[in-house]
């Protein structure tokens, strides 16, 4: 979002150690699985966040901060890396850009940068590293009509020669794109206007000029949500997204931590873990924290994620989990799981394979008509005949019977099997 906006949320991450005797089922085929783009797509970037494509490495990152500002007697570019935020998007460009990238150098964080400061980048080859990429736009599809006023500069193919631009000057590091509900959402044609070529070529162009995407839309505190929204919202933007962007990009999951709108809610921990899970369930490769808060009154505050106790440790401890299966989370999605709840209730599942052991990762998913998702009994088909799966941190044992793996989930809740 655009220098001050909204948007940040998990589920906690349940690992499971599993001893499965290796009994190949008779299972029904999965429907195809969740698109995960491949962690060796970062190694065309020499200077870009994960530059040797390390399977090991979950990009966890926050909107619009500034490495020099204080938050708790402590400078950002310290404090965010303490609770597992790696990386800032937007080194924004005004004339205090020089002090924000003095507090870059002075705390060693890394940051996508204002594309008005490529050279600036290129010159600074003592601290090339802190330096990932490009912040080119933020929510172009609905910013060029801000009000009654049209900005050609956001159209599709403007954008694109924009990002191209940055592209030649440094092929190194690769350009970033937030889009806003016109894109990320299933009905977001409605409110987009001044197409260029079709509402979908547009999309497909918008798309064309991030090498990494995301697109905010803050279901859970949304002031015209009509309780309809929850966390299932999350994912349906990484759904909405892949049509637009293809199977190969990274696109990451975008979740306020704060009050993101000036009316609406203000997000609780469990909202945001339930969020921030549902868009890695839906094929997520990375998560975009929004910490802005905007208030009726006028007030501002923009680390919500470290003034809020309650939000600072969940979001610390949903980071760590994250990061702890990130070479689960890296691996190629596969076939071969299927998941059914005694209610309806959809379920989210990916099914992944790492140095011979298989892993499912399942959560309670949720609609419009079940908006805050429901408790349910789940069953899970999986491509092992028989075994017995220890679920970590809740002290029990799930068996697997006949090709199938039967639990209790509650709403949201995200269960992960090893076998």
């Amino acid at each position: 979002m655009a220098l001050p906006r909204a948007l940040a949320a998990v589920l906690l991450l349940l690992t499971a150690a599993c001893t499965a005797r290796a009994q190949v089922s008779d299972a029904p085929t999965a429907a195809p699985p969740v698109v995960v783009p491949s962690v060796d797509y970062y190694e065309r970037w020499a200077n870009g966040p994960n530059p040797t494509g390390d399977p090991g490495t979950f990009p966890i990152n926050v909107w619009m901060q500034d490495p020099s500002g204080v938050e708790n007697g402590e400078k950002l570019g310290h404090a965010f890396p303490k609770i597992g935020v790696d990386v800032g998007i937007g080194l924004w460009e005004d004339e205090w850009w020089w002090l924000r990238q003095e507090g870059l150098h002075q705390t060693d964080w890394r940051v996508y940068v204002d594309p008005t400061r490529v050279d600036t980048v290129l010159a600074d080859t003592a601290h090339a590293r802190n330096y990932v990429g490009y912040l080119v736009a933020d929510e172009p599809d609905m910013n060029k009509v801000y009000g009654d006023v049209f900005n050609p500069e956001m159209q599709p193919s403007a954008i694109l020669k924009a990002a191209d631009a940055v592209r030649a000057k440094d092929p190194t590091r690769p350009t970033y794109i937030n889009f806003s509900p016109w894109m990320g959402t299933p009905t977001g044609e409605i409110g987009y206007g001044y197409i260029e070529e079709s509402y979908e070529e547009d999309m497909r162009t918008y798309c064309s000029a991030a090498d990494i995407a995301s697109a905010d839309y803050y279901a859970w505190t949304h002031p015209d949500r009509n309780h309809t929204v929850g966390a299932y919202a999350y994912g349906e933007v990484i759904d909405t997204m892949r049509k637009w962007c293809g199977p190969d990009k990274p696109l990451y999951g975008f979740v306020e931590t704060g009050h993101p709108h000036t009316h609406g809610e203000i997000i609780d921990a469990d909202q945001l873990e339930s969020a921030v899970w549902n868009t890695v369930l839906h094929g997520a490769t990375g998560i975009n924290y929004f910490a802005h808060s905007f208030y009726t009154e006028g007030r501002g505050e923009y680390t919500s994620i470290l003034t809020r106790p309650g939000i600072t440790a969940r979001v610390t401890a949903v980071n760590a989990r994250l990061k702890a299966l990130a070479p689960v989370l890296n691996a190629p999605n596969l076939p071969g799981v299927t998941a059914a709840s005694d209610n309806g209730i959809p379920v989210a599942v990916l099914h992944k394979q790492v140095d011979g052991q298989r892993w499912v990762l399942a959560q309670t998913d949720g609609d419009k008509d079940n908006p805050k998702s429901r408790a349910a009994k789940v069953e899970l088909t999986v491509p092992v005949a028989s075994g017995t799966a220890t679920v970590e941190g809740e002290n029990r044992t799930v068996p697997i019977v006949d090709g199938k793996l039967v639990d209790d989930f509650g709403p949201y809740s995200v269960h992960v099997y090893r076998f």
